[in-house]
């Protein structure tokens, strides 16, 4: 029998494994499911935990795991989907013994991978054959000529929406345009399952594709969609990757990535009958304490009343000016500025960076 950990709505395509399936409701401490599980210690061959779900510490998470694993001599599966396989979270899981993931947001994919892991695939071959990757931490060493200087980390920066048709894609696609300009090299990747970069791919002719890494290149931006190469993409010459997680609260929806990213942006709207509504639930969510905050199509009249609402927050929101064209940069700078808190880069080589902590201070 197979135990998914998690909303059963996330974990249906475990059941055309044709094995029966039992479900735990998610919780956001996995101490809190423990005893839940227990109760199937006699069935249950299989457990599988959505992680997406938890709000506890890396360590405090492994240990839970690998003590139910102890305790019921079954195998674990980890559904990390969208999660790099160098995350926090799932290098100590691996350091901890377990072997089996599923990264995939496709659910193609993740039925793929399920059934590696239910074999034992992954824990006797890993995944670099099928997936590309490997949890082998490699130096990082982009030349073997002495004196050149190594590749420096790739800065993440997340950016969902409120609600659909909030222009999300837009201010991410805006961002890396921003960043291009100021003279940092910069990419988009997309996190959700809009299929945004197919359909510029089959839209447009002026379009660099390879399908190997999932890249589609228009108007000088370097577009990525397959999250199974996404080790592989960060170890490419990019200063920053700007992922678009799509809706907040939809199915789909990384929150877990979303938090770990050096920069969290919301994409959020004024108007009645939806708009502030969706964005008032992602304001009061206790989740989201450490975000930038841009307003798309608000009139500069009232623009000032927007601030005395959002309170505390007025200084981390700011007003986007539209954008016709998302592949032409709207001249925002002032907005971008203030949020990435960066110098303009006038030579590659030159790393002056200044870390801003913003209101709400460093998230942990």
């Amino acid at each position: 029998m197979l135990l998914f950990v998690g909303k059963q709505e996330k974990g249906f395509f475990t059941e055309e494994t044709g094995e029966k399936v039992e479900y735990v409701p998610e919780e956001l401490h996995i101490k809190d499911q423990t005893e839940f599980i227990l109760k199937f210690k006699e069935d249950v061959d299989v457990v599988i935990y959505d992680i997406e779900q938890y709000v506890d510490e890396a360590k405090d998470l492994v240990q839970w795991i690998t003590r139910i694993e102890e305790a019921l001599k079954i195998k674990t599966i980890i559904f990390a989907a969208g999660y790099s396989p160098q995350s926090t979270v799932c290098r100590m899981l691996c350091d901890a013994g377990v072997k089996n993931f599923i990264f995939s947001i496709y659910l193609g994919e993740q039925k793929e991978d399920l059934e590696y892991c239910l074999s034992g695939y992954y824990e006797n071959f890993g995944y670099q054959e099928k997936r590309g990757f490997s949890f082998d931490k490699e130096e990082e060493d982009l030349t073997e000529k002495s004196g050149e200087e190594k590749k420096t980390r790739t800065i993440g920066i997340g950016v969902a929406g409120c609600i659909q048709r909030m222009g999300t894609t837009t201010q991410a696609l805006q961002i890396v345009k921003y960043l291009q300009f100021i003279g940092f090299k910069a990419a988009y990747f997309q996190m959700n399952a809009s299929n945004f970069v197919e359909a510029v791919k089959d839209a447009y002719e002026q379009v660099t594709v390879d399908d190997s890494i999932g890249l589609v290149s228009y108007a000088k931006v370097d577009m990525f969609c397959r999250t199974d190469k996404l080790q592989e993409v960060l170890n490419l010459d990019y200063d920053y990757l700007i992922f678009d997680y799509g809706v907040a609260g939809e199915n789909g929806f990384n929150k877990i990535s979303f938090l770990e990213k050096e920069r969290q942006i919301f994409v959020v709207g004024s108007k009645p009958g939806g708009e502030f509504e969706k964005t008032y639930d992602v304001i009061k969510n206790n989740f989201y304490n450490n975000v930038f905050y841009i307003y798309n199509f608000v009139a500069s009249g009232e623009q000032e009343d927007i601030k005395d609402l959002m309170g505390e927050k007025a200084e981390v929101t700011f007003f986007a000016e539209d954008s016709k064209d998302p592949f032409v940069f709207s001249g925002n700078t002032e907005i971008y500025a203030s949020i990435l808190s960066l110098e303009e880069r006038t030579n590659r080589e030159v790393k002056s960076i200044k870390k801003k902590k913003g209101l709400f201070g460093r998230r942990r």
